[in-house]
């Protein structure tokens, strides 16, 4: 009985993950998206259009989103940091309005060395980078292969230990039937995964986070392109924990309470691997902290880059 259950719920979440799929199709090429968006400024990384936004004047803050967002998702966030700073948001190739190439690979190595080619691009030099979710990888990443060229260090919610991944991404990753859950239905369920009250993720942001799936042709394929082709776990294993307690970049790590995605206590031992580190926990809040608590988010980031 518990597995006709289970498989009818099974059948049931691929005919939902149906609705909604959108097209599929050849990804826009840069000139095709800066026509389409006149007001977007982009910046070509080895032939890669990559939007940013630019804010501010003093010492560069870069921020840098994670899985299924963009830089949308520091909207809240930014506009209280831009005294003394020029405030740096950029969407990762793959998502948001930067091109999401077919004919990429997308790993965490070639992430690096795009967020390494922006900084090396606008001369910005001794940046605070700020990174949430597999932005924090690669910030985190960035910073331990080069020390010196960063200030400050900001990890939020940052998957920077293995744990297995939940069923709804191994779903994105399978074979042959991971393109059935990259419709509408199962994307915002994945969103509103990342809050812990769904009101605080209404319909209205879920369109605006999906715009880009209904624009580009070759969004969701990018999509499963990122999600079988980026892979923290070797990198994680024989990387990042190892150099951790190496690092001396000053470094704030600010997680969700109710985070259900990257566990709290991944936060905690980033506090205690990391010797120049603070640690701050946002109450009420699952993995998109920036949409539950931006004041709070804020507030600390404010504390921490003015010290």
């Amino acid at each position: 009985m518990t597995r006709s259950k289970t498989g009818c719920g099974v059948v049931l979440l691929m005919t939902f993950s149906l609705l909604g799929c959108g097209s599929s199709g050849p990804s826009l090429t840069g000139p095709e998206l800066a026509q389409k968006y006149p007001d977007k400024a982009y910046v070509q990384i080895d032939g890669v259009a990559i939007h940013y936004t630019q804010q501010g004047i003093g010492r560069p803050l870069i921020f840098v989103h994670g899985f299924l967002t963009s830089s949308y998702v520091w909207r809240n966030i930014t506009p209280g940091l831009t005294f003394g700073n020029t405030v740096y948001t950029l969407d990762l190739m793959g998502f948001g309005f930067s091109e999401k190439p077919q004919d990429k690979t997308y790993s965490v190595d070639l992430y690096v060395e795009q967020l390494g080619k922006f900084l090396d691009h606008f001369q910005l030099t001794s940046p605070i980078l700020v990174g949430h979710d597999v932005g924090g990888a690669i910030v985190a990443l960035y910073t331990l292969r080069h020390p010196n060229k960063v200030r400050k260090l900001v990890l939020i919610d940052a998957p920077l230990y293995y744990s297995p991944p939940p069923l709804s991404f191994r779903l994105l990753r399978t074979r042959l039937i991971g393109n059935l859950f990259t419709g509408d239905w199962f994307l915002k369920r994945l969103l509103r995964g990342g809050v812990e009250k769904e009101e605080r993720m209404p319909d209205s942001l879920l369109q605006t986070y999906l715009q880009p799936y209904h624009d580009d042709p070759g969004a969701r394929t990018a999509l499963l392109k990122f999600m079988r082709e980026f892979t923290l776990r070797p990198l994680i294993e024989n990387e990042i924990q190892p150099a951790l307690t190496q690092l001396q970049v000053p470094t704030l790590v600010v997680w969700g309470d109710g985070d259900a995605y990257v566990p709290l206590d991944f936060g905690r031992r980033l506090k205690q691997d990391i010797p120049n580190s603070a640690f701050e926990v946002i109450l009420n809040s699952g993995h998109l902290v920036q949409e539950e608590r931006p004041e709070k988010v804020r507030e600390v980031l404010k504390e921490f880059i003015e010290q």
